[in-house]
Parts: C-alpha cells; sequence; structure tokens
C-alpha cells in the first residue's frame, strides 16, 4: 500500500503527549505542508503562532486571567487553564484572518485554514510524532484573540498540541457504509 495512503488511513489524534517534540527543521516542514492547503483564490488566510518553552506558561496566564474574570469561578478552574498549554512540548496556535474585499466568502477561507492543520496533522503523523487538535472555550475569547494579534473578523481554528505519544495509539475501523451514498 502507498505509504501516504497508509497514513492517511491510520493517523489519529492523540491526547497525551510529552517530549520530545519536533526539533526545529522538523517544525518548519510542519508549517510549509500546512501552507500547502488548499487555497481557493491564493489567499493565504492562515497564521501560525509558534507556542514553546516559557511561553507555554504565559499563555496558561493569559487563559487562566480569562477564566479568573468570570463571576465566581473555582480555583480549580484556573488552575485548569494554568495547566493547559502544558499539555504538550509544543502547540501551534493556528488562526484565519479571512479577507474580506475578496469574491472567495469567509468561510472558503475559514476551510482552507481547516485544511492546513490537517496537512499538519499529516507531516507530524509523517515525522513520527502526535498531535491533538483542540479548540475549547478559550479559542472564542476576544482576549486571547488580541493575545495572537488576532482581528475582529479573524478566529482561532486550532490549539495544536504536538509532542510524543505517551500511550499506544489503536487505530479504529472506520466503515464507509453509514457515511457514504450514491446520489442519484
Amino acid at each position: 500500500m502507498n505509504t501516504t495512503i497508509e497514513l492517511l488511513q491510520t493517523r489519529v489524534s492523540c491526547g497525551k503527549l510529552v517530549a520530545p517534540a519536533p526539533i526545529e527543521a522538523e517544525l518548519e516542514q510542519i508549517l510549509r505542508c500546512g501552507l500547502r492547503g488548499p487555497d481557493h483564490g491564493r489567499l493565504k488566510p492562515w497564521r501560525f503562532h509558534v507556542v514553546q518553552g516559557l511561553a507555554r506558561n504565559k499563555l496558561g496566564e493569559v487563559f487562566a486571567g480569562v477564566a479568573s474574570a468570570q463571576p465566581e469561578c473555582p480555583q480549580s478552574k484556573i488552575d485548569k487553564c494554568l495547566a493547559m498549554p502544558l499539555r504538550a512540548p509544543l502547540m501551534v496556535v493556528v488562526a484565519c484572518e479571512p479577507q474580506l474585499d475578496t469574491k472567495i466568502p469567509a468561510s472558503e477561507q475559514l476551510l482552507a485554514v481547516g485544511a492546513a492543520v490537517q496537512n499538519m496533522q499529516v507531516a507530524i503523523s509523517a515525522l513520527g510524532y502526535s498531535s491533538i487538535w483542540r479548540t475549547g472555550d478559550m479559542a472564542y475569547t476576544s482576549t486571547v484573540k488580541q493575545a495572537f494579534d488576532v482581528s475582529e473578523a479573524g478566529s482561532i481554528v486550532a490549539f495544536l498540541y504536538i509532542g510524543t505519544a505517551q500511550v499506544a495509539l489503536k487505530t479504529p475501523e472506520v466503515a464507509l457504509l453509514p457515511y457514504v451514498k450514491n446520489w442519484i
């Protein structure tokens, strides 16, 4: 079987990630794969923000600040927010900055950014690492968007956590039948 086809059919996300993470040259390859996502109009609406090392702690403080601004926020939630960026040794925060003065709808530009994230996940797996694509409440807050210079029209599409799988990965079988129909 073609190794690309096999990789695409067996890639799974992993939420238990530890060091090592991709080295700088590997990260560059991953980001370049993201740049090759399908992009109607060649608008390049994606923005990639690499978060690693102590920057993860700083991002945790941003997340905790958002949580603590909520009325009666329990300390357990603040602690969870502080720890979120520490789930993996490397994160790429992926944002969409749509060009609104074009005939290409913002929705198609958002899909292009999603395809870029998928390309990156396949590249991560091809290099022998694992990842998980998360969003959650923090992706939609103005404070977090501002921390990454995301415009009002823009959006955070992914917190892409990257590292080495801490657990053995299992590829579940997926049957085509429930998801595919011939249209007549």
